[in-house]
């Protein structure tokens, strides 16, 4: 730190040694130890201990605090300490966060709202900058979110969609979907195109853990609209309307997710992205003969026929493992469904046992990878 800095906070803590007898002493936050399930609320704050004057206080002590308890006294001592957390905030995060805690406990009373937003804002800088805190930042954040609201819809969306990130990175799906609906719900969010998507993508990541498919595959389709005419966010298009096609087959909307499969198995072949493109089509073909009623919905053979002659193709040229492996399970699941048409074998897919009918599907997946049933297409 240099001596600027060193000098300007040994004055401003000399200032605030009395105002730290008035609020007691700060007990430390509770850490999470590394682990992000065991975080404190971070709007925890400083427990009031008992005012100088009281028996015990000296007289000095006293007289100090009736001076610092003057109009506007509280709010200069708040912003002192708001100058001591930017000075550590690099170096020390953690102290940053004790006294910008001290700050909007001292200066509860006497601080603006626009204030008192910017010093939560400054809050969460600081928690986020030490890692494993995953779970105090979306509070803080929430926190901070609602005292933007009346101040500033922009920021109060912005800091809506950090909590939602934070709570996702921590695995808390139900808190992570309701501050994206926080942030999503009205017009306010000003990001580019690529990061909304991206914030939608996470977004949806979340419903889809807690069984919200309907809704995941709506955030999805939504990403994947804004980025569509972006010429370097092709893949990431693809990838979207694949998560989007999945979504709604989970939720028994299965044309639309053909339609969804097929569309993305399109874009994967003008990358020439051969993996991805053919667990889209094995994909689409299976929803092409299990239509409604038992009753084929599309010509599941030419979709794998297609398939079939560039995988041979792909594999005389070069035949890498990805390549090969892609060609055994298409023709596997090419005699599957030959055999499920000729009423030899039951339908089974591949590698997975029998896929329940939508009616059977469970209703809310692993939360480790809720695709995992139909990720051997």
């Amino acid at each position: 730190m240099s001596d600027r800095f060193a000098a300007e906070n040994d004055d401003a803590r000399a200032e605030f040694a009395v105002p730290a007898a008035l609020v007691g002493p700060v007990e430390p936050t509770a850490r999470v130890g590394g682990s992000i399930d065991e975080g404190a609320a971070d709007d925890a704050e400083p427990r009031v201990g008992a005012p100088a004057g009281q028996p015990g206080a000296s007289g000095s002590a006293a007289a100090e605090a009736a001076r610092l308890l003057e109009p506007g006294s509280l709010a200069r001592a708040a912003r002192k300490l708001a100058r001591i957390a930017a000075a550590r905030l690099i170096d020390a995060p953690d102290a940053a966060e004790e006294q910008l805690r001290r700050a909007l406990v001292v200066g509860a009373a006497e601080l603006g709202s626009r204030e008192r937003a910017e010093l939560r804002t400054r809050l969460v800088t600081a928690i986020a900058a030490q890692p494993g805190r995953a779970r105090d930042v979306a509070r803080a954040a929430a926190a901070a979110a609602a005292d933007w609201a009346p101040i500033s819809a922009a920021d109060s969306a912005h800091l809506w969609i950090v909590a939602g990130r934070s709570w996702h990175r921590a695995g808390a799906h139900t808190e992570a979907a309701r501050a994206f609906d926080h942030a999503l719900l009205g017009e306010a969010v000003g990001y580019p195109p690529g990061e909304l998507a991206q914030v939608r993508a996470v977004f949806a990541e979340s419903l889809n853990h807690l069984g919200r498919y309907r809704q995941a595959a709506w955030q999805f389709t939504e990403a994947a609209r804004l980025i569509a005419a972006s010429p370097t966010e092709r893949h990431r298009h693809a990838d979207l309307l694949w998560s989007a096609a999945v979504a709604r087959e989970c939720c028994g909307q299965e044309s639309e997710a053909l339609g969804g499969y097929l569309r993305a198995a399109g874009l994967w072949g003008e990358q020439d992205k051969i993996v991805p493109r053919a667990r889209c089509l094995r994909a689409a073909a299976w929803l092409q003969l299990r239509g409604p009623g038992g009753t084929p919905r599309g010509p599941w053979w030419v979709t794998l026929d297609v398939l079939l002659t560039e995988l041979n193709r792909l594999v005389a040229a070069d035949p890498a493992v990805p390549h090969v492996e892609e060609l055994r399970r298409t023709r596997s699941q090419f005699a599957q469904m030959c055999a499920q048409v000729s009423g030899t074998v039951e339908h089974r897919p591949p590698e997975r046992g029998p896929r329940p009918r939508r009616a059977d599907r469970p209703r809310s997946p692993e939360p480790s990878d809720p695709y995992e049933w139909w990720r051997s297409y």
